[in-house]
Parts: structure tokens; sequence; C-alpha cells
């Protein structure tokens, strides 16, 4: 068998534990706050970009206020399927926690067209209807900018990651947040995405 072919790791447990070492160690360079350190770890491990480690910000207390939440157990309300799925089930069964979107609910899609809003604003109304009080978003600035117009209106919310991507709201969805007063963890500026978002609900969950 050549080089190429046969000298690589292949125990997912070792690829894994060697990347998270190597990332602490680089981390070691930036200027992060201690308590957000394993959450840094899984973002950038998750986006292979060291960069965004600098971007990372935490809010109002987020890490014990996120903690907090998270060991009450509940419903964690996700923009999109794919952050939810990105959730470890492992460690929600633990807590138990249960990751839901409702993006794609029937009745969701008809508050949508009736009331002209995206789908992702009304699964987060529905959401707050709900008694939901944990918030991820890695995907649709127009439902953080939601929960935040819902907030004003007297609606709790525990916590929130706040990664959702994009050239359109995304960064003025996310400087929104850190204004809030709301205990949350957000990546400053268009940058984000679900597996990001996902990693630092990962994180969070592991520390609990």
């Amino acid at each position: 068998m050549s080089e190429a072919g046969g000298c690589y790791e292949r125990g997912p447990l070792n690829i894994e534990e060697r990347s998270f070492d190597i990332i602490r160690e680089t981390l070691r360079c930036y200027a992060l706050d201690e308590s957000l350190v394993d959450v840094a770890v899984r973002v950038v491990h998750a986006g292979a970009d060291f960069s965004l480690a600098s971007l990372i910000e935490a809010r109002n207390d987020a890490v014990a206020s996120a903690r907090g939440a998270l060991s009450r157990g509940g419903v964690i309300f996700c923009d999109v399927e794919m952050l939810r799925s990105g959730i470890s089930r492992r460690e929600c069964e633990r807590l138990n926690l249960k990751p839901v979107s409702y993006i794609h609910d029937e009745d969701v899609r008809c508050v949508s067209e009736r009331e002209g809003i995206t789908r992702a604003m009304a699964s987060v109304d529905k959401a707050v209807g709900e008694g939901v009080r944990i918030f991820a978003f890695g995907n649709a600035p127009t439902a953080l900018f939601r929960l935040l117009e819902r907030v004003e209106e007297g609606a709790p919310a525990d916590f929130v990651v706040g990664m959702p991507v994009g050239f359109v709201g995304a960064a003025d969805s996310k400087a929104r947040l850190a204004e809030s007063g709301v205990p949350s963890i957000l990546i400053r500026g268009p940058r984000g995405g679900s597996g990001l978002a996902a990693a630092c609900v990962n994180a969070l969950l592991r520390m609990v």
C-alpha cells in the first residue's frame, strides 16, 4: 500500500482529540475569556478557521446563563432543521432537552403566507407561544430580529445563540442582540451558519 493510501489517522476519536489539542494550543495566543475557550474550540473546529475565535462574543453572563437554562431541560428552538440535526442527541437526552425546528410545519407555513412574513419569523412566534426560552440561530436573520421584537414586547428568553449567516441583516441582527440585554453568544459580522451554531450549543451542553 502506498504512503498516501496507508499513512493517515483513521480513528474518529483520535482525529477529534488531536484536532482539539491543536486548536487549544493555537488559541493560547488569542485574548479569549476563559469561559469561552471550550465554545471557541468547537466553533473553530467546525469551521476549520481560527479567525472565528476573534469574532465570538459572550454578552450578559452568557455562559453561566446558558448552563443554568440547559440544566433545567426543556426545548431548544432552532431556526432551521440543519441546526437541529447538528445538536448532540446524546447530550440532549442526558439533560432532558429537545431541539426543535418549526420551519417546515404546516401551521407555520399558513401563518407566513397569511401575514406576509418569513417562515423563520412565524416559527419564532410559534416557539414564543409555546413558552420556549432557549433559542439558537444559524441561518435566518429575520428569525433573530423577530425574537428580539418579541422580547421587547415582554417575551422571556433565557439564552440565545446568535450566529445567523448572510450579507443582508445578519450582522445587524447580531449587533441588536448584543445590545438587547439577553444572555447570548454570537459571532460578529456576516459570518455564521448552522454548523457553527450547533458547535456552540454542543460545547455548552458538555459544560452542564
